[in-house]
């Protein structure tokens, strides 16, 4: 057993390393995380199906993980949003707007400021945050910019880095002839309103970006095409996002921690304590707690411990049902319901 978590933690370090080392390849890393949460219990036990199935490891019966699920996700999910909306509204100072209009979204790999985009020599950044498209530029770069769109857009302001600011949006600029043409050094903000189609083209110097030079999002993705980007948006990666969740994030999440390592603890443990008329032990708190600490490591920050809330949710689910099928649906569904709730407050 902690054999098995010094695989995990290592393994998912590793992958955090690589990440940070080329940030690039972080699209790719939930894809190595879920092979090592699905493998690592067959590296450890050799198991068999017989194994698996005394371990909770498995996922059907259906019908009673869709009932179970169903049922716990109509109790809790509106308590989850009516806690969100308290926390957001009364302590953020947010404001709910919720309308259908919010789930309409760029690209994600375009979506959000990456967490230095100033101060780089190694190229320029650009990517997508509420209704504009903002652009950054190495020091002393002289970036030409072409926005293609309908309908045209023609004013924007430069952007200029300012050491302790970051990215600070300046004074109005205009384009001629279609291109957008900063001072050097300044970089380009462009409000795109509704727009829901855009194609970029970026040169410095007159040549175009390199797209190793050119990084876009706050994964600093390299672009696909030299010089540029096409990018649109819709409420079609909402459907992406469900399968991803279902399949690379909750089903190897809940196999491992929920099937094998709550397993794994409530033999050491036992499960002498009931809690809502379900017998749990020392395993679903411990199996919690190393859920939580793995999640900073490939994204890093504080306030993803917080996952722990969740997962004693996922494992007493798993005590309930004796499989993880019930654990693997609410989880997937919670990262889904965050994802819409987190875009109605402004």
């Amino acid at each position: 057993m902690l054999r098995s978590l010094a695989i995990v933690f290592g393994l998912t370090g590793v992958l955090a390393v690589i990440q940070l080392l080329v940030p690039a390849t972080s699209s790719v890393m939930q894809v190595g995380l879920a092979i090592i949460l699905l493998q690592t219990p067959t590296w450890v036990l050799k198991k068999t199906p017989a194994e698996e199935a005394a371990l909770g490891m498995t996922i059907g019966p259906w019908a009673r993980g869709l009932r179970l699920g169903g049922l716990t996700m109509l109790v809790v999910f509106p308590l989850f949003v009516l806690g969100y909306h308290v926390v957001h509204t009364g302590w953020l100072g947010l404001r709910a707007d919720w309308d259908a209009s919010h789930l309409v979204r760029w690209d994600e790999e375009l979506e959000y400021a990456p967490s230095t985009p100033c101060g780089r020599a190694d190229g320029a950044s650009a990517w997508l945050q509420g209704d504009g498209l903002w652009i950054v530029a190495p020091p002393r770069a002289e970036l030409a910019v072409t926005v293609a769109t309908d309908p045209p857009v023609t004013d924007g302001r430069a952007i200029d880095c300012r050491p302790g600011q970051g990215a600070v949006v300046g004074a109005p600029i205009t384009a001629k002839g279609g291109v957008f043409t900063p001072a050097e050094g300044q970089g380009l903000w462009v409000p795109l309103g509704a727009r829901e189609a855009i194609d970029v083209r970026i040169t410095d110097g007159g040549a175009p970006i390199p797209t190793e030079r050119l990084h876009l999002g706050n994964k600093r993705v390299e672009a696909d095409d030299p010089g540029g980007f096409e990018t649109s948006r819709s409420v079609w990666w909402l459907l992406t996002y469900i399968v991803v969740h279902l399949g690379l994030v909750a089903l190897p999440e809940e196999w491992f921690f929920r099937g094998y390592l709550q397993g794994r603890l409530d033999l050491v443990f036992g499960k002498p304590f009931k809690l809502l008329g379900v017998q749990v032990g020392w395993g679903l708190v411990l199996a919690s707690l190393a859920f939580a600490l793995l999640h900073p490591i490939l994204l890093p920050g504080v306030h993803r411990l917080l996952v722990f809330f969740p997962a004693l949710l996922f494992g007493w689910l798993r005590a309930r049902s004796g499989n993880v099928g019930a654990s693997i649906l609410v989880h997937a569904g919670s990262n889904v319901l965050l994802a819409i709730v987190s875009r109605m407050y402004v």
